[in-house]
């Protein structure tokens, strides 16, 4: 399960930008051009796509667009106003979702026609994402740990929007763009036939379509995801009262300034939310999750890159230092001041376009990243 969250940017030159109006223009893109034809989601029925809420489906784009920019408390028009929430579940995790869709039909013995098939599974698998991400938006209230009039927030409090996409498209941060690029650039620069195919062979592809990966490109196979438009503030009437509510905010424990009170936490648990949101996915539609594709599991996996990466930093910064008090050449010596003193010490002359390290600085990174290498292979990390 891959959840990330993007603040709204607002444009301080421009208050149409602050406006959620603005994401939409995305929304439909990814959207475009993709509808089955054996869904009953067609382009001429599209507006039938809706948003939900916490109660509510098939809300309008409109009264999306004018709930979240009404709802700004104290904010100036032209300041963030509201996020963007990605719900994308992983292959693995959809190809579950649909296993339990046709088990649950196998078990009634519907007899559907392919056609049919396709748009109940759509139906049902809208429906199931749905569902999930109301809860994910209970967590998301709950991890932030404030209070309305006393009471912890709730998911009532929020005014989130959400809907239920299905097309993916390759875009220009990806590696496989990226690389393909540098690639036909080359087959088309030249001549030689056997080089080309060669390169064309080297291009990446999609694992399901085939198809060569540009910019734009769909991607194949199952892509459901949800994208959530959740207002900065509470959905209380008076703008003095509401409150802001930011993901991005970091997550501590806050000093009691008064005796006998116990120190408050503030800020978004962001750990506890990832985690929580994962286990819900498990718990609600029996997910057996190997641990390795574990929220848990990335999370170790990623501070261990963190641990070896401080190693090397404090390599570097001792070797530097060492180099500077045994050496007697100041770190910060630049490359010619630096060849003129290795030319009298060593009694040669060393010619100008010589390339060697700018500084010790650089020459210490690379002894640091050997030496770092060496000892991450001696304790397998």
């Amino acid at each position: 399960m891959y959840i990330n969250f993007t603040p709204h940017k607002a444009n301080v030159n421009n208050s149409n930008a602050s406006s959620c109006a603005n994401i939409f223009e995305y929304l439909e893109k990814e959207e475009q051009g993709f509808i089955q034809e054996e869904s009953i989601f067609k382009e001429e029925n599209k507006e039938s796509i809706g948003f939900f809420d916490q109660q509510n489906i098939n809300i309008s784009k409109d009264t999306v667009i004018e709930n979240i920019d009404n709802n700004r408390g104290k904010r100036g028009i032209k300041e963030s106003n509201f996020y963007m929430i990605n719900i994308s579940p992983s292959y693995l995790e959809q190809k579950h979702l649909l296993k339990r869709i046709d088990q649950f039909l196998e078990e009634k013995n519907f007899k559907l026609s392919e056609k049919e098939l396709a748009n109940v599974r759509d139906v049902m698998m809208r429906d199931m994402l749905m569902n999930y991400s109301r809860e994910v938006m209970k967590e998301y209230a709950k991890n932030f740990e404030r209070e309305i009039n006393g009471e912890k927030i709730t998911d009532e409090n929020l005014m989130y929007y959400g809907r239920v996409e299905t097309q993916r498209t390759y875009n220009f941060k990806d590696r496989q763009v990226i690389e393909n690029k540098k690639t036909l650039k080359k087959i088309e620069n030249t001549k030689d036939v056997n080089q080309i195919k060669i390169l064309q062979e080297s291009l990446h592809k999609d694992y399901f379509s085939g198809e060569v990966i540009k910019e734009g490109v769909a991607k194949g196979g199952v892509n459901y995801h949800v994208h959530i438009v959740v207002s900065r503030h509470d959905r209380t009437n008076d703008p003095r009262s509401k409150i802001s509510l930011s993901p991005m905010s970091k997550y501590r424990e806050q000093n009691s300034q008064l005796n006998n009170q116990k120190n408050k936490t503030i800020g978004f648990n962001r750990d506890a939310f990832f985690q929580n949101a994962e286990k819900t996915f498990d718990d609600l539609f029996n997910y057996n999750r190997d641990y390795s594709k574990s929220y848990e599991a990335m999370k170790r996996n990623a501070n261990t890159k963190g641990v070896r990466e401080n190693k090397k930093n404090g390599i570097a910064k001792n070797i530097k230092r060492e180099l500077s008090r045994y050496v007697g050449i100041p770190i910060s010596n630049p490359s010619h001041i630096l060849k003129m003193q290795l030319s009298q010490n060593l009694g040669v002359n060393i010619p100008s376009h010589l390339s060697i390290p700018t500084n010790p600085a650089q020459l210490t990174l690379k002894v640091a990243k050997t030496v770092a290498k060496t000892i991450e292979k001696g304790y397998g990390m």
